[in-house]
C-alpha cells in the first residue's frame, strides 16, 4: 500500500490494527512516504517499513517476499500497482476509480462510495477476510520522546493553535485565530503556542505578533518531536491539516475548522473530544487551489469556536 501526508497515513492504522487482529501471523509491510515512515515507527501492528523512494530498489526487496495480497489505501502516485504487478503480487485491492486510470491491475477492485477515508481503507480489510478493530487513530511514541518534551509544556496549561495548512484556501483569517487566542488567555489563562512548519514562520510570526503573550513552537523539531509536544496540550485549534489527525492519533481534544473539504469524508471519526466547525463551500464549483479568498471560512466567527474551546478548558 502507498500512503503520503499526515491524513493519509494515519487514516490506515485503524485497517493496521485489524489487520493484525484478524491476522495475528500474518507478515504486515507497509511502503510509504518519509513522512510515514517517521508515523508509523514502531508501530506493533507493522512487521517492516519499506520508503517509497527507489523503485528498482523496492522492486528487488519485494521479489523474494512472496507478497500474496496488496491492499492500495492511497495511490498518489502511479507506480504502486505496477510493482505490486512486477512483483508477482497475486491479490491486488484497492477503490476503484482513484488510481490514475490503472485500476485494470487490480485483482479485487472495490466500489467509490461516499465513506470516510478511514471505512474506505476498512472497506479493503473486510473484503481479503478480516474483521474491524476499531476506528482509532494510532500513533505510538516511546517512554524516551515523552521524556523530552521541554519541562515548560508539562508545567504550563497550553492551547495549540495551528494557523497555516499547504492550501490557502482551507486557512481561518488570522484575526480569528487572534481573537480565540486573545479570548482563551484572558478568560482560561492559559498559554497559547503557535504551530507550523518551517515555510509557514512568517504567519506564525504574524499571528503571535497579535496575541501578546503567545509563545511559537520552535523550529527544527522532528515530525515525532512535534507529536510528543502536541500530546502535552490540553486542546488544539486548527485548519483542516495534518495536526489535526496527529492530535486525534494521540487522543488529544481538537477542535478543527473546515469549510471546501467535507469533514463527513476526511475530519475526526467516531472519535471523543473532537470537534468540528464547518461550513458548505460558498463558491459552486469550489475553486480549491485558485482560491485566495476562502469566503466560505469567513463565515465562521470567534464566537463559535470559543464555544467549543470552553469545556475542555474550564478548570
Amino acid at each position: 500500500m502507498a500512503t503520503t501526508a499526515l491524513g493519509d497515513t494515519l487514516w490506515a492504522t485503524p485497517a493496521l490494527a485489524s489487520l493484525r487482529q484478524s491476522f495475528p501471523e500474518a507478515y504486515i509491510a507497509v511502503v510509504t512516504s518519509g513522512v510515514g515512515m517517521e508515523l508509523l515507527k514502531h508501530n506493533p501492528n507493522v512487521d517492516r517499513l519499506y520508503e517509497w523512494k527507489n523503485l528498482w530498489r523496492l522492486y528487488k526487496q519485494w521479489k523474494g517476499k512472496a507478497f500474496d495480497t496488496a491492499l492500495i489505501f492511497h495511490a498518489s502516485q502511479r507506480l504502486p500497482l505496477p510493482l505490486c504487478v512486477a512483483a508477482g503480487i497475486g491479490q491486488i485491492v484497492g477503490t476503484a476509480g482513484l488510481n490514475k486510470g490503472l485500476d485494470d491491475l487490480l485483482t479485487l477492485p472495490l466500489p467509490n462510495i461516499r465513506q470516510h477515508e478511514i471505512e474506505r481503507r476498512l472497506a479493503m480489510v473486510k473484503a481479503i477476510g478480516g474483521k474491524v478493530h476499531n476506528h482509532r487513530l494510532s500513533l505510538f511514541l516511546t517512554k524516551e520522546e515523552k521524556r523530552n518534551v521541554k519541562p515548560l509544556y508539562i508545567a504550563d496549561r497550553w492551547v495549540a493553535i495551528h494557523p497555516g495548512s499547504k492550501d490557502v484556501f482551507k486557512r481561518w483569517p488570522l484575526s480569528s485565530f487572534a481573537e480565540v487566542g486573545n479570548r482563551l488567555q484572558k478568560e482560561y489563562e492559559c498559554q497559547i503556542l503557535i504551530t507550523g512548519t518551517q515555510e509557514e514562520r512568517d504567519l506564525m510570526a504574524q499571528l503571535a505578533a497579535k496575541i501578546p503573550g503567545s509563545r511559537i513552537l520552535e523550529q527544527g523539531l522532528s515530525l515525532r518531536q512535534f507529536a510528543a509536544v502536541l500530546e502535552k496540550m490540553a486542546l488544539l485549534i486548527s485548519n483542516d491539516t495534518g495536526p489535526v489527525h496527529v492530535a486525534l492519533a494521540l487522543e488529544r481534544p481538537v477542535i478543527a475548522i473546515y469549510a471546501s473539504t467535507d469533514p463527513e469524508l476526511c475530519g475526526p471519526y467516531q472519535v471523543q473530544r473532537a470537534e468540528v466547525v464547518a461550513r458548505r463551500a460558498t463558491c459552486m464549483p469550489c475553486l480549491k487551489r485558485k482560491c485566495q479568498v476562502p469566503f466560505c471560512l469567513m463565515q465562521i466567527g470567534p464566537e463559535e469556536v470559543i464555544a467549543k474551546a470552553a469545556p475542555y478548558l474550564v478548570i
